[in-house]
């Protein structure tokens, strides 16, 4: 069995008395994808800082390949790092950005020309290689500063929300580029970033943070599934929380919710609920579509092209596509007794 790149043991930090991660345990596998996603304060970056060195932890243990390495400073970590800002030098080109940690390691004149060369190639840089910062698109300096990362042959790749300056068509290009880079090298990467999307594209292992604490991990799509708890649930865009008779507390994603036709039958195992359209949002190739139940709101998606604003609507709930959660972890006011018809719906 091989070492794991990263271990983190009962690790905290905290900021004047106050814990910003508390008793993290994370194993990050090498040759893998790693991504720590939560909201805003929820403790990615400081681990990920942490990680890098930029940190001490106030208690427990940070081994790297195997090496406790909580005390090391960040230059004899072997740590490559793409920031959110670049951090490129604007009076250097492009191969001499690149060049500069490897400069820093004192490795030979001839060995730094290869490998700058060689990471530029991989990136689809080396044509730009003269070029300064300030002659290059978004885009093409945060490859420059991914090539700058990858080209001292890290241990471990870390990455702080690199594409959130980006617009949204680069940030698609840039996710392939990503992933592309981290499987040709084999390189063992931790992504940070609050992008659920960004996480289940590139991530093989997704770590849900929520006030400093682990509260899921797995791979994307197990966790995506299967959401542990409502905050899991409700930060992976899981809107509709409500009991189902039998059940309890579920949650059901809105694309599982369906509109039934004026003379539509349900399936045998469906619970259905009448309410009345708020809104029908068009998408391109559907509708968000948000009904009004009782004093309630459920989100559906419909292709139905007809549906307006006050008309009324029966909803099919699946009990297959109900999720089923922690009674303490619930919206309050649950009665989970009371048939979903009766409008005991939780969002």
């Amino acid at each position: 069995m091989t070492t794991p790149v990263v271990q983190l043991q009962s690790v905290t930090r905290e900021f004047s008395g106050t814990a910003a991660v508390r008793d993290l345990d994370l194993t990050v596998e090498r040759g893998k994808f790693t991504a720590l996603l939560g909201p805003s304060g929820c403790g990615k970056t400081t681990t990920l800082r942490m990680i890098a060195g930029y940190l001490e932890p106030t208690s427990g243990a940070i081994l790297l390949d195997g090496k406790d390495a909580t005390r090391l400073p960040p230059e004899r970590r072997n740590i490559g790092m793409v920031f959110q800002s670049y951090a490129l030098f604007p009076h250097l080109t492009v191969e001499k950005n690149v060049a500069f940690g490897l400069r820093m390691r004192k490795l030979p004149a001839a060995e730094i020309r290869t490998r700058v060369g060689e990471v530029l190639e991989l990136v689809g840089l080396a044509h730009l290689a003269k070029r300064k910062p300030k002659q290059l698109s978004g885009g093409q300096q945060q490859r420059v500063a991914l090539a700058r990362a990858v080209a001292v042959r890290p241990s471990v790749l870390l990455l702080d929300e690199p594409l959130s300056n980006l617009d949204a068509r680069l940030r698609i290009q840039m996710r392939q580029e990503l992933l592309r880079v981290q499987r040709e090298t084999g390189l063992t990467a931790v992504l940070v970033t609050h992008d659920q999307e960004e996480a289940l594209e590139l991530a093989d292992s997704m770590v849900i943070l929520d006030r400093g604490r682990i509260v899921q991990q797995g791979p994307p799509r197990e966790v995506f599934r299967a959401p542990a708890t409502r905050f899991v649930a409700d930060f992976l865009g899981y809107e509709n929380f409500l009991d189902l008779p039998g059940k309890g507390p579920v949650t059901i994603r809105p694309e599982h919710v369906r509109v039934l036709g004026p003379d539509e039958d349900p399936p045998a195992d469906a619970e259905v609920v009448e309410g009345t359209v708020a809104s029908a949002r068009f998408r391109g190739t559907d509708f968000a579509v948000t009904v009004t139940v009782g004093d309630r709101t459920v989100h559906a998606v419909s292709t139905d092209d007809t549906l307006v604003s006050g008309a009324p609507v029966r909803l099919c709930l699946p009990a297959a596509q109900a999720i089923a959660l922690p009674h303490d972890d619930a919206a309050p006011d649950t009665t989970a007794s009371e048939p979903l018809q009766q409008q005991e719906l939780h969002t």
